[in-house]
């Protein structure tokens, strides 16, 4: 009896090392966090898209989490993304130094040896975060490798999708893969994903292509709808289930599944639950607003010229060109401040957004340094004029966190910085850098049209957050 009683204890204590401790990070804006598993159990509040959660239990479809501020409640998993595991390695035959925070004047805190791993956290600043003496410190990311744990697997997000010899678009094409396909990851490279072939080989594949849990929600799977009447949400697809409360005619609602005639929706208040389909009819989620996009640059200004010689102003139009489209798909009337190869100053930029009465002003930029090493995606807001966050920070923060989820894009923050052409509008505005162009591989992937085209799809995810909170 004593035996199978420790038995039992030990079973419960691998059940709790393995689920506390886990991290995850929402993949939707403003869910809810429910007091219990269950979606009549009311909220404590919501989370915002990419909030890091750790997971402390976990009960059907569901995971009890806390949050960065202490906060505990239960999200379906479904909303929940977990990254693989995986580790920064020195496979160099020198130490590098940890340190405190992302910059070589910070403190030095201890050293990774040769052939030595520590667990990794995540990527900022160009700097790799990972635990050390149980706290999180930085080490360089050009000086150090990413592996992953044996038997972590990636799936591809679309058909023909090429396989290279090199993390690099001008590498060779050495197979292919198709969506829903999966495969051992082993390393990381420069926004790159490093997996295992059939004949043991490896091969690099563009990770915006790939995701680690072919299970967990995607904004790609939603569309907008409006209520036609007053409507019960309820906790199941039948009118037999219990009734949450109800819904009034003319609110917007994003549906992430469907059954027998029912929609599975998101609530702006964060609330999931169920709804008659009949009673709701698809929207526009960006009807009626006015947008501003800037193509950065322009003319006799060039921006900034990328590692391999390219302009930073032609970049920046494609990019906007290209976010026109889908913006316009969800019904907002875009502007742009320049269509060609045009000079405009910062100034008139900003005034013309309050000429439009345009709702959001958003300028495209991409990045670049003397340093070659320097990679990642950060956005801009200004506070010299505007303390309200709405004149701003909102929707860089909005954007920020919708283009971070994307599988090699890499935090470089969100700053506030008296940008001209943010300063110059009563428009709230936003500018984002979206990646350098003096990072020779970084250069290569924002080139690339598969990664524009999924780049952009996040920067209108943003903006459609932006308006609905």
């Amino acid at each position: 009896m004593k035996k199978t009683i420790l038995l039992i204890i030990i079973i419960l204590l691998l059940i709790n090392i393995y689920a506390y401790g886990t991290t995850g990070y929402t993949n939707i804006s403003n869910i809810a966090l429910y007091n219990n598993a269950a979606p009549d159990s009311g909220i404590k509040g919501t989370l915002k898209m990419s909030s890091k959660v750790e997971i402390i239990e976990k009960k059907d479809e569901w995971c009890k989490v806390e949050t960065q501020d202490g906060k505990q409640g239960w999200i379906e998993k479904y909303f929940i993304t977990i990254p693989s595991e995986k580790y920064v390695v020195n496979n160099n035959q020198y130490n590098i130094n940890i340190r405190t925070s992302p910059a070589t004047s910070s403190k030095q805190v201890g050293q990774l040896k040769p052939g030595s791993k520590a667990k990794y956290i995540d990527t900022y600043h160009s700097w790799h975060i990972i635990e050390y003496n149980k706290s999180e410190y930085y080490i360089a990311s050009w000086l150090t490798d990413i592996e992953y744990k044996q038997s972590e697997k990636i799936y591809f997000l679309y058909d023909s999708i090429n396989i290279r010899n090199k993390a690099s678009l001008s590498s060779k094409v050495i197979a292919q893969g198709n969506r829903g396909d999966s495969f051992e990851v082993v390393g990381e490279e420069n926004g790159w994903y490093k997996i295992v072939l059939k004949d043991n080989s490896c091969g690099y594949v563009a990770a915006w292509l790939a995701t680690h849990d072919i299970d967990s929600y995607t904004e790609e799977h939603a569309i907008y709808k409006k209520t036609t009447h007053d409507l019960n949400l309820r906790t199941g697809p039948s009118a037999g289930y219990d009734r949450i409360f109800t819904l009034k005619k003319g609110e917007m609602v994003k549906t992430v599944a469907a059954e027998n005639g029912w929609d599975k929706i998101v609530t702006q208040s964060g609330y999931v639950g169920w709804c008659n389909n009949y009673y709701l009819k698809e929207a526009l989620p960006l009807s009626g607003k006015v947008i501003l996009l800037d193509p950065g640059h322009g003319g006799y200004d060039p921006g900034a010229i990328s590692y391999s010689g390219k302009f930073e102003k032609h970049i920046n139009l494609d990019v906007a060109w290209n976010l026109k489209e889908i913006l316009n798909k969800s019904g907002a009337a875009v502007y742009m401040t320049r269509t060609s190869d045009t000079y405009i100053s910062n100034r008139e930029r900003g005034k013309l957004a309050d000429n439009l009465g345009a709702d959001i002003l958003l300028s495209i930029h991409h990045n670049s340094l003397n340093n070659s090493d320097y990679f990642g995606l950060s956005t801009y807001y200004n506070t010299i004029n505007y303390k309200d966050p709405s004149y701003g920070y909102d929707l860089a923060e909005a954007i920020y966190l919708n283009a971070i989820t994307i599988n090699g894009v890499y935090r470089d923050g969100i700053l506030d910085r008296n940008f001209e052409v943010l300063r110059e509008t009563n428009t709230p505005a936003a500018l984002i850098e979206i990646g350098f162009m003096s990072n020779p591989t970084e250069e290569m992937n924002i080139h690339n049209i598969s990664f524009q085209n999924v780049m952009t799809e996040k920067i209108a995810d943003g903006i459609i957050d932006y308006f609905g909170n």
